[in-house]
Protein backbone atom coordinates (compact mmCIF):
# COMPACT_ATOMS: atom_id res chain seq x y z
CA UNK A 1 0.00 0.00 0.00
CA UNK A 2 2.93 2.39 0.81
CA UNK A 3 4.48 1.78 -2.76
CA UNK A 4 1.18 2.72 -4.62
CA UNK A 5 0.95 5.87 -2.32
CA UNK A 6 4.27 6.69 -3.42
CA UNK A 7 3.84 6.22 -6.83
CA UNK A 8 0.56 8.14 -7.03
CA UNK A 9 2.46 10.51 -4.78
CA UNK A 10 5.48 11.13 -7.32
CA UNK A 11 3.25 10.99 -10.19
CA UNK A 12 1.02 14.07 -9.09
CA UNK A 13 4.22 15.92 -8.12
CA UNK A 14 5.25 15.48 -11.60
CA UNK A 15 2.19 16.23 -13.21
CA UNK A 16 1.82 19.80 -10.68
CA UNK A 17 4.97 20.92 -12.31
CA UNK A 18 2.75 22.86 -15.41
CA UNK A 19 1.11 24.21 -12.14
CA UNK A 20 1.47 28.02 -11.58
CA UNK A 21 1.72 26.42 -7.65
CA UNK A 22 3.39 23.43 -7.75
CA UNK A 23 2.97 21.03 -4.67
CA UNK A 24 6.63 20.40 -2.92
CA UNK A 25 8.06 16.49 -4.04
CA UNK A 26 7.61 14.52 -0.66
CA UNK A 27 10.07 13.32 1.06
CA UNK A 28 10.71 9.69 1.72
CA UNK A 29 11.54 8.24 4.93
CA UNK A 30 14.67 6.64 4.71
CA UNK A 31 13.28 3.42 6.47
CA UNK A 32 10.73 3.09 3.34
CA UNK A 33 13.54 4.69 0.50
CA UNK A 34 16.10 1.64 1.59
CA UNK A 35 13.00 -0.87 0.85
CA UNK A 36 14.03 -3.06 -2.37
CA UNK A 37 10.18 -2.69 -3.39
CA UNK A 38 10.16 0.90 -3.04
CA UNK A 39 13.67 1.12 -4.64
CA UNK A 40 12.38 -0.64 -7.60
CA UNK A 41 9.08 1.46 -8.09
CA UNK A 42 11.58 4.85 -7.89
CA UNK A 43 13.81 3.67 -10.29
CA UNK A 44 11.28 2.75 -12.75
CA UNK A 45 9.47 6.35 -12.53
CA UNK A 46 12.95 8.01 -12.17
CA UNK A 47 13.85 6.49 -15.59
CA UNK A 48 10.44 7.38 -17.17
CA UNK A 49 9.89 11.22 -15.72
CA UNK A 50 13.94 11.77 -16.61
CA UNK A 51 14.12 10.19 -19.62
CA UNK A 52 15.36 12.03 -22.59
CA UNK A 53 15.05 11.70 -26.32
CA UNK A 54 17.25 14.13 -27.67
CA UNK A 55 21.22 13.43 -26.89
CA UNK A 56 23.86 11.76 -28.45
CA UNK A 57 23.36 8.35 -26.31
CA UNK A 58 21.15 5.66 -25.91
CA UNK A 59 20.30 2.81 -23.49
CA UNK A 60 17.56 0.12 -24.09
CA UNK A 61 16.03 -2.29 -25.28
CA UNK A 62 16.14 -3.55 -28.79
CA UNK A 63 12.34 -3.98 -30.04
CA UNK A 64 12.77 -3.52 -33.63
CA UNK A 65 15.51 -4.40 -35.78
CA UNK A 66 15.78 -4.51 -39.50
CA UNK A 67 18.59 -3.66 -41.92
CA UNK A 68 19.33 0.16 -41.00
CA UNK A 69 16.44 0.90 -38.58
CA UNK A 70 16.32 0.25 -35.11
CA UNK A 71 13.90 0.87 -32.23
CA UNK A 72 14.91 0.96 -28.79
CA UNK A 73 12.44 0.98 -25.10
CA UNK A 74 14.64 3.13 -23.66
CA UNK A 75 12.10 2.78 -20.57
CA UNK A 76 8.31 1.38 -20.70
CA UNK A 77 6.83 2.63 -23.14
CA UNK A 78 9.24 5.40 -23.93
CA UNK A 79 10.45 4.21 -27.39
CA UNK A 80 13.58 5.95 -29.65
CA UNK A 81 14.45 5.21 -33.31
CA UNK A 82 18.01 4.86 -34.30
CA UNK A 83 19.56 4.29 -37.63
CA UNK A 84 22.79 2.89 -38.81
CA UNK A 85 24.93 3.47 -41.88
CA UNK A 86 27.82 1.33 -43.55
CA UNK A 87 30.00 2.44 -40.73
CA UNK A 88 28.33 1.96 -37.48
CA UNK A 89 30.20 -0.36 -35.53
CA UNK A 90 28.38 -3.24 -33.50
CA UNK A 91 29.93 -4.82 -30.45
CA UNK A 92 31.15 -7.84 -29.61
CA UNK A 93 32.25 -7.98 -32.95
CA UNK A 94 29.99 -10.48 -34.93
CA UNK A 95 27.04 -9.60 -33.17
CA UNK A 96 23.49 -9.81 -34.79
CA UNK A 97 21.25 -7.51 -33.02
CA UNK A 98 17.54 -8.71 -32.37
CA UNK A 99 14.68 -8.27 -30.60
CA UNK A 100 14.87 -8.50 -26.61
CA UNK A 101 18.73 -7.87 -26.70
CA UNK A 102 19.64 -4.72 -24.18
CA UNK A 103 22.28 -1.88 -26.13
CA UNK A 104 24.37 1.08 -25.83
CA UNK A 105 24.48 3.08 -28.30
CA UNK A 106 26.07 6.13 -29.45
CA UNK A 107 26.19 8.75 -32.17
CA UNK A 108 24.79 11.79 -33.00
CA UNK A 109 21.10 12.86 -31.96
CA UNK A 110 18.67 14.25 -34.81
CA UNK A 111 16.34 17.00 -34.89
CA UNK A 112 13.25 14.72 -35.35
CA UNK A 113 14.89 13.30 -31.64
CA UNK A 114 16.07 9.52 -33.48
CA UNK A 115 20.04 8.82 -33.45
CA UNK A 116 22.47 8.58 -36.08
CA UNK A 117 24.71 5.90 -34.63
CA UNK A 118 28.08 5.15 -34.82
CA UNK A 119 28.78 2.71 -32.14
CA UNK A 120 26.14 0.10 -30.72
CA UNK A 121 27.30 -2.62 -27.78
CA UNK A 122 24.92 -5.56 -26.58
CA UNK A 123 25.13 -6.65 -23.12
Amino acid sequence: MRVLALAIALLVAAASEALADPLPLPSIPPDVQNNPIVQSVLNALGNVLLQTTNGNTAHGKVTYFRHFDLQLETAPNVYRDVHLHQGTVINPRGTTLAPGMTVDVSGSAQSDHSLDADTITAH
